[in-house]
C-alpha cells in the first residue's frame, strides 16, 4: 500500500492526523476492552506491580528503538542537504574553470551549464517529490564532456586547465549521483513494522494498570498515545528527504543560478 499521499498534505495536518489517529485507537481500545480485562486478569493494586515492571522494560527498548530510529532517519535528511550543497558548490568551481578556456568551448559548456542549473531546478526538483528521477540532467552534462575532452590545449596551461576542468567535472557527476540516489531514501518496510508493533504494544500494556477511577486512566493512555504519535510524526516527516512541505529545498541551486554572472567574472 503506498502511503506518500502524506507528503501531499501541510505538516501540521499530518501532523494533527497521525497524533490524533494514535490517540483514537488507544482510547478507542482502552474502552472498548478495560471491563473485559478487569474481569478475565482480575486486575488489582497488586497486579499493577508486575504491570508497571513490564510496562517500563517495553518502555526503555521501545523508547530505545524510537531514538535510534530518529537520529538515523534524521542523519539521512541531513545527508540529502550536504548532498546538494556539495553538487552546487562543483557545479561552482566547474562553471569557473570554464570561463578560463577559449571563447567557443566556453560559451558551449557555460549555456550547457546554465541548462543544466535550470533543468534541475524546474524539471528535477518538482519531480523529486514525486519520488521520480530524471535523466534529462545526464545528457545535458554528457554535452559538457563532449566540449571538454575534445579540447585540444595548446600550450602547459590550457593542458593543466583542462585536467582541473575534468576534475570538477568529475566531482559534479558524482555529486548528481548521489542526490538522485538518495531521492527515494527511507525506513525500510519491516523496520516501519517493528515501530508501528512497538507502538501498538505498548499503549496495549497500558491497558491491564488498574486504576478505580477511569478519568486517570484514559489520561495515562492519552498521553502514552500522544507522545508515541509525536515521535512517529517526526520520523514519517522527513524519512523522504525530497518529499513533502520538510523536503529538500533547491535554494542553493536558486541561489548559484542568481549568482553565474559573478561566477563568470571570477573567472576571467
Amino acid at each position: 500500500m503506498n502511503f506518500f499521499w502524506i507528503y501531499e498534505i501541510a505538516s501540521w495536518q499530518l501532523g494533527s492526523l497521525i497524533i490524533g489517529l494514535t490517540v483514537a485507537l488507544a482510547l478507542s481500545g482502552l474502552l472498548l476492552t478495560r471491563g473485559w480485562i478487569r474481569r478475565t486478569f482480575k486486575l488489582s493494586d497488586k497486579t499493577n506491580e508486575g504491570v508497571n515492571g513490564f510496562f517500563s522494560g517495553i518502555g526503555v527498548f521501545y523508547g530505545l528503538l524510537l531514538g535510534l530510529v530518529a537520529v538515523a532517519t534524521w542523519e539521512s535528511y541531513d545527508e540529502a542537504c550536504d548532498l546538494t550543497s556539495r553538487e552546487t558548490s562543483a557545479f561552482a568551481a566547474l562553471f569557473r574553470d570554464a570561463g578560463s578556456f577559449p571563447d567557443q568551448e566556453k560559451n558551449l559548456m557555460q549555456q550547457s551549464l546554465r541548462d543544466y542549473l535550470v533543468y534541475v531546478i524546474e524539471t528535477e526538483w518538482p519531480a523529486h517529490q514525486h519520488g521520480e528521477r530524471p535523466t534529462g540532467g545526464s545528457r545535458i552534462l554528457t554535452g559538457v564532456q563532449k566540449v571538454l575532452t575534445g579540447f585540444h590545449p595548446a600550450s602547459v596551461e590550457q593542458q593543466t586547465l583542462q585536467a582541473e576542468t575534468l576534475r570538477a567535472f568529475n566531482q559534479l557527476v558524482e555529486a548528481r549521483r548521489l542526490r538522485t540516489d538518495a531521492v527515494n531514501n527511507g525506513l525500510a518496510p519491516i523496520l516501519w513494522f517493528v515501530v508501528i508493533f512497538g507502538a501498538v504494544l505498548s499503549i496495549v500494556v497500558t491497558y491491564f494498570l488498574y486504576f478505580d477511577d477511569i478519568n486517570t486512566h484514559t489520561a495515562l493512555t492519552t498521553f502514552i498515545a500522544i507522545f508515541i504519535g509525536m515521535m512517529i510524526f517526526f520520523i514519517a516527516a522527513i524519512d523522504n528527504p525530497f518529499r513533502g512541505p520538510t523536503a529538500v529545498t533547491s535554494d542553493s541551486y536558486l541561489e548559484i543560478l542568481d549568482n553565474l554572472g559573478d561566477l563568470d567574472r571570477e573567472s576571467v
